[in-house]
């Protein structure tokens, strides 16, 4: 049982240390806020949270990947070389991708209830 424990402490120390120790994360978490609050505001219905938590869910987690990626090019070479950057800006590729599916996701549960 000290082992499924561990694995729960290792996950939050993990998910701690990614929201207080980088920049980006903490913005997609006050982002991922934000549409909690509108989800509220607007009273979002079950489907809508469903896929609002996704969307939050999935930019969450491409950003922490990025950011590993990105750590880890870095632990092992503190050299700027050209292989290195095409390995840091397709995680933010993949990032961007996700983003712009939250985005959409989040157009198609909010622009009906504006209008």
């Amino acid at each position: 049982m000290n082992w499924f424990k561990g694995r729960f402490k290792y996950a939050f120390q993990g998910l701690f240390y990614a929201f207080t120790c980088d920049r980006s994360i903490r913005l997609q978490g006050i982002f991922g806020l934000i549409v909690i609050l509108c989800g509220i505001l607007f009273h979002c219905s079950l489907n809508e949270w469903m896929m609002l938590i996704f969307a939050i869910g999935l930019v969450w987690f491409s950003e922490i990947i990025n950011s590993c990626i990105e750590r880890c090019v870095d632990y092992i070479s503190l050299e700027h070389t050209e292989q290195a950057k095409h390995i840091k800006d397709m995680a933010a590729g993949a990032v961007f991708i996700i983003s712009m599916l939250a985005a959409c996701i989040g157009l198609y549960v909010f622009l009906p209830k504006l209008f």
